[in-house]
């Protein structure tokens, strides 16, 4: 349902929905109150969610990519093949999300996402060849897809219009904490352990925090009220958003600029002389900085316009790849964290724009479909890049295809217009 179809259905609709008392002020404040503290609380466990699901369960593997090649592997090439498993099941996990989204509240898909993701961790820290490490990399993947495709959404429907931005970036900065920690994580466990290509109990400490959200989730996230009485949407809705081409476009742009990159970040470090300990820490301030990209592109685009700072996102992708492969460190550093507060900056800036003209359950069958788009994107590159490494010993040329590709992502933005409710309401 579009923004303008809003009707009997709220425009905001609040997982937390208290009925005020009309003939008692203080009991309504208090109410108010309480509603706030819960959705804060709801926000959090999101964002942890997030956590678990995407910077755990997917994004760890790019860190223990050495140990786990050096042990199963003994190939970029194949490294590269691994890398695509949880793509692929994050792509076949949010096509599924939009069409169940059509019936199903969005706040079940996350719990059963979250619950497949802790499945994925606890079974890698388990596994004892290739092909169970595939499949766990599998269901982590398709629960990843359940549960980050309905958070934006659901953060969107605790905030006003004004504020969208900004409570989808804060849960977004989930996926950059769990990124920013796979790294010291992976340095304590090894440490601990005396063994510094340790990778197991890494996933093992990860599932073990994932129960702990899991549990918060079933707890403290509950059924929208008027869920079960939303008539179906259709998973044609994103043709109702404005510029909803354009904005498919820069996803798939934005996909494949950031699988180039991300994936073999560390092992082009290692290849270009870094320690192995200092590259996970080039890879946490990479997290770090994703955390802070999406509250502040959020915030940055409720206060001037989705376009101008998707714009701007893109050219900051196109330079920091460049500057990651000059023989600088400082520029290194500027580039990773660079490309850090685009990898969270850009898709909360592409979510709050769907926001902007959707429901929460129309955002979620929305969302699914452009991050199918998105998902199809990565499936190019870490094969490509795995196979250029292995032929040439580096990731230079996948990084410079990145720059490039981001470059067209830019130019997608220039027809776009800012929407004017949004901004004569900011």
């Amino acid at each position: 349902m579009s923004r303008a179809d809003d009707g009997e259905h709220s425009r905001w609709p609040s997982v937390f929905d208290v009925t005020q008392s009309k003939s008692n002020p203080t009991s309504a404040t208090q109410n108010e109150s309480k509603t706030a503290r819960g959705a804060w609380l709801a926000l959090l466990l999101i964002g942890l969610a997030s956590m678990v699901a995407q910077g755990f369960g997917r994004f760890t593997f790019p860190v223990l990519l050495t140990a786990i090649d050096r042990e199963l592997l003994g190939s970029y090439t194949l490294a590269g093949f691994l890398s695509n498993v949880p793509l692929v099941a994050y792509l076949i996990g949010t096509g599924f999300t939009s069409l169940l989204s059509t019936r199903s509240d969005p706040t079940h898909l996350m719990k059963i996402g979250a619950t497949l993701s802790v499945l994925g961790l606890g079974s890698m820290s388990i596994s004892p060849s290739v092909w169970m490490l595939a499949l766990a990399l599998f269901v982590a993947g398709f629960g990843a897809a359940l549960v980050w495709v309905p958070a934006p959404g659901i953060a969107a429907s605790m905030v006003g219009p004004t504020q969208g931005g900004l409570a989808i970036g804060l849960v977004g900065s989930g996926i950059g904490t769990g990124v920013m920690l796979a790294g010291p994580l992976t340095s304590a466990v090894r440490t601990v352990s005396g063994n510094d290509f340790s990778w197991r109990p890494v996933y093992g400490v990860q599932a073990l925090f994932g129960v702990v959200v899991l549990l918060g989730l079933f707890l403290v996230l509950r059924r929208g009220d008027n869920a079960g009485t939303s008539v179906k949407v259709p998973v044609s809705v994103l043709t109702t958003v404005p510029h909803w081409r354009s904005i498919t476009l820069a996803f798939v742009v934005f996909g494949i600029t950031y699988s180039l990159f991300f994936y073999f970040l560390p092992a082009q470090l290692v290849a270009s002389g870094w320690s192995g300990a200092t590259a996970r820490w080039m890879f946490a301030l990479l997290g770090l900085a994703s955390i802070f990209g999406g509250v502040v592109f959020g915030r940055i685009s409720d206060r001037i316009s989705r376009p101008t700072t998707m714009r701007f996102g893109f050219v900051l992708m196109a330079t920091a790849p460049l500057l990651v492969l000059v023989d600088n460190g400082i520029a290194v550093v500027i580039g990773v964290f660079a490309f850090g507060l685009c990898i969270a900056g850009v898709p909360t800036t592409i979510g709050a724009m769907l926001a902007d003209a959707l429901d929460s359950r129309s955002f979620v069958t929305a969302f699914g479909t452009v991050t199918f788009a998105f998902g199809a994107a990565q499936l190019f590159g870490p094969p490509f890049a795995g196979w250029v490494g292995e032929r040439t010993g580096s990731f230079q040329i996948p990084f410079i295809t990145a720059s490039v590709v981001a470059l067209l992502g830019a130019l997608l933005t220039i027809p776009m217009k800012a929407a004017p409710d949004v901004m004569q309401t900011s």
